[in-house]
């Protein structure tokens, strides 16, 4: 597939289709009559009607490049799902992934607008899962996470919504206080407790409301 498209790319070359199939999930086969198969989607074609991808038609220029960005897509696409299948991602990682690859950038956001309009890539569900994972291996508040997804390409509006229907369901308090005794438990000085909480993502009120409670229990204890 990559040699055919890059052929047809650097030497002009009009596409002759000696065959086409429909193939899996939408995806149409296309033999050309060099010889070589590639696969496109319709929706990553421009322009190029559909009923031009058929036996003995030859392409013109223009609708040559464009069945070709259709297969570069479809490379981007396959890619990305190999990434997605070994874990969530967000769209913006996985951009800087293919990109990496050196996959072609239009190619990249074609085939993951096509991901998204599946559900297959979301970065909503990404954050989610996220959420859960970094504040049950580190106990962080909603500032410090807000500030973390955005870092990783999430748009502010879609962090915002993940964070607030996250905390619908866990406690910012008791993530605090879970960030709280582990900075007991490494002797952090007053001081530095207090700074070590803010740094994680916790407002000062809740810090402090936090740190006088516990330390009112210790004083009844004593």
């Amino acid at each position: 597939m990559d040699s055919i498209q890059t052929a047809a790319k650097e030497n002009s070359t009009l596409l002759c289709i000696s065959a086409v199939k429909q193939a899996s999930s939408g995806m149409i086969e296309i033999t050309s009559s060099d010889g070589p198969v590639f696969f496109i989607r319709p929706e990553y074609l421009s322009f190029t009607p559909l009923e031009r991808i058929e036996p003995g038609t030859v392409l013109n220029a223009q609708e040559t490049d464009d069945v070709i960005d259709a297969g570069f897509a479809f490379l981007a696409e396959r890619k990305a799902e190999e990434y997605l299948a070994v874990c969530e991602q967000c769209r913006s990682g996985l951009e800087r992934k293919l990109i990496a690859k050196k996959y072609d950038r239009t190619a990249v956001s074609r085939a993951l607008d096509y991901l998204e309009s599946r559900r297959l890539l979301d970065d909503s569900r990404f954050c989610l899962l996220w959420l859960r994972s970094r504040t049950a291996s580190k106990p962080q508040g909603r500032n410090r996470l807000f500030a973390e997804l955005t870092a990783r390409g999430i748009k502010g509006s879609v962090a915002r919504s993940a964070l607030d229907e996250f905390f619908s369901d866990y406690s910012e308090k008791e993530i605090c206080i879970r960030a709280y005794r582990r900075a007991v438990k490494n002797k952090k000085s007053d001081e530095k407790l207090v700074k070590f909480l803010m740094d994680s993502g916790f407002q000062y009120s809740m810090i402090r409301e936090i740190i006088q409670k516990f330390y009112n229990e210790t004083d009844c204890i004593n």
